[in-house]
């Protein structure tokens, strides 16, 4: 039984009501209440849902109510779509109703002047008082897409999936959201903290590590001022937390502060506790949406070493020095793998016997390139696989995707997958590989970055495993 002031339980409650109100809404398609109302119903939610506003009779031909206490029935969740006074106002209503939580768009608070700090703290006041769990101030709002409950007002469906986001910014957020639907990345839960007046990073991740329908977190981060909460909840988490940390520069810094009001700090000193605590950092959101897609579709490795498979130089020789750069090894495949490899080449083959494995234009051949990558895959030097092949319009050149596969299910290793092509040629391979657990990827820095990606939580996973202290880890 959950503690009723657990802030999980709380989150849990507000991300799984059965029926929610809207107050502010709006029939003119230029107003947030309209958007929001759209998203509420175009979202697949099966709980009621109640438009509020004291004048309308009608939008989008549901009935209006005038307030929360003409409802038919309780609610569990409002969503406050009032500026910022009124949205107080609102919070006081709720508790009058009985409504647990809310979502308060509203900016105008603490971001935007020292009356807006006093502002916000009266919010926190009321909500604290009147017992109100409230997402927000300065939101967008939230997607749960387990139940199809969409509280933002950008109207949208997402494909499904096991990765699960924090944003501080709505716009970063929404550039997250379009990058994963871009790569068929699927999305289960979407956060936007703004300014974390009721809950703090460290209760949405305590929420999202609890959730099963969560398997990796990613979580865009400006400013804290709860950092040392946030480091060691992320860092003991049995899941993987992947962070885009941004504000290098004293520009980006005061930027902070004037977007969410909240101070984005020390970039290098961010860096350096995420490694001690075993977080995963990440420099960009292409960054962020690999590893967290790669960490949502591939097993992990049992160790570090990587063999590269390819007919084609230039891309292998890209990751090769991504991953040595890291510190990683391309390990030497044992004597009785060069050893079969030869027998299939020949006494005298056209290439270089050594990982990478490049078999150069014999690997156009789909079944040839199979026959090499399962010896690569099931040498006992090697813990995982990058596999890579070039996109070719010949029509008896096709992708080695059922290979791939094949060769994953026999050797019970990893294999990330890059296909140079345009990605146009890639939705039908996609398909393939990732519900068979091969994340695929479209250039070399992105499949190195998924293979990083994936050795680091197996190492950082282990470790917890073992009951070792999160200050005890590293970043591998």
């Amino acid at each position: 039984m959950h503690n009723k002031n657990d802030p999980a339980a709380k989150l849990r409650s507000i991300f799984y009501p059965q029926n929610v109100a809207l107050l502010g809404a709006s029939d003119d398609p230029n107003r947030v209440g309209f958007n929001i109302f759209s998203s509420l119903t175009g979202g697949g939610f099966k709980g009621n849902i109640y438009p509020i506003h004291p004048r309308l009779k009608a939008v989008l031909e549901h009935r209006v109510y005038s307030s929360l206490a003409a409802l038919p029935e309780p609610v569990d969740l409002a969503v406050i779509a009032l500026n910022e006074r009124s949205t107080i106002a609102a919070i006081k209503e709720c508790a009058e109703q009985g409504v647990p939580g809310a979502v308060c768009v509203a900016g105008g608070y603490r971001e935007t002047s020292e009356a807006g700090i006093d502002l916000e703290k009266e919010l926190l006041d009321t909500a604290q008082r009147c017992n109100v769990s409230i997402v927000g101030p300065n939101t967008l709002g939230f997607i749960n897409n387990e139940n199809g409950l969409n509280t933002t007002f950008y109207p949208m469906r997402l494909p499904v999936g096991n990765v699960s986001f924090i944003s501080q910014s709505g716009g970063m957020g929404l550039d997250f959201i379009c990058r994963a639907v871009d790569v068929g990345l699927g999305i289960n839960k979407w956060i936007g903290a703004g300014n974390r007046t009721y809950f703090e990073f460290a209760d949405y991740l305590s929420f999202l590590g609890e959730d099963a329908g969560t398997k990796v977190i990613g979580l865009y981060l400006e400013g804290t001022e709860d950092a040392a909460r946030l480091v060691h909840v992320a860092g003991s988490l049995k899941k993987p937390v992947v962070v885009y940390k941004a504000g290098r520069s004293g520009e980006a810094d005061f930027a902070a502060i004037t977007h969410t009001g909240s101070m984005a700090g020390s970039h290098r000193v961010y860096e350096d506790v995420f490694r001690q605590f075993g977080i995963y950092s990440v420099g960009s959101m292409g960054e962020l949406v690999t590893a967290t897609k790669s960490l949502s579709i591939a097993s992990l490795p049992q160790g570090s070493r990587i063999g590269l498979m390819t007919h084609t130089a230039g891309p292998s020789i890209v990751a090769a020095d991504l991953l040595l750069e890291q510190g990683y090894t391309l390990p030497s495949l044992t004597p009785q793998t060069l050893a079969k490899v030869q027998k299939l080449t020949g006494p005298n083959p056209p290439f270089t016997l050594k990982n990478p494995l490049d078999v150069a234009g014999m690997g156009f051949m789909v079944d040839v390139y199979g026959q090499y990558l399962e010896l690569m895959a099931t040498d006992p030097n090697v813990d995982m696989v990058l596999a890579f092949f070039c996109h070719n319009a010949n029509p008896h050149w096709p992708f080695p995707s059922t290979e791939l596969v094949r060769v994953k299910e026999l050797s019970g290793k990893p294999v990330v997958a890059c296909y140079i092509s345009s990605t146009a040629h890639l939705p039908a391979e996609r398909v393939i590989l990732e519900r068979s657990g091969i994340p695929l990827y479209a250039c070399p820095e992105e499949a190195a970055q998924a293979v990083l990606a994936l050795i680091w939580a197996a190492g950082h996973l282990t470790n917890l495993e073992k009951g070792k202290s999160v200050k005890e880890e590293t970043s591998r």
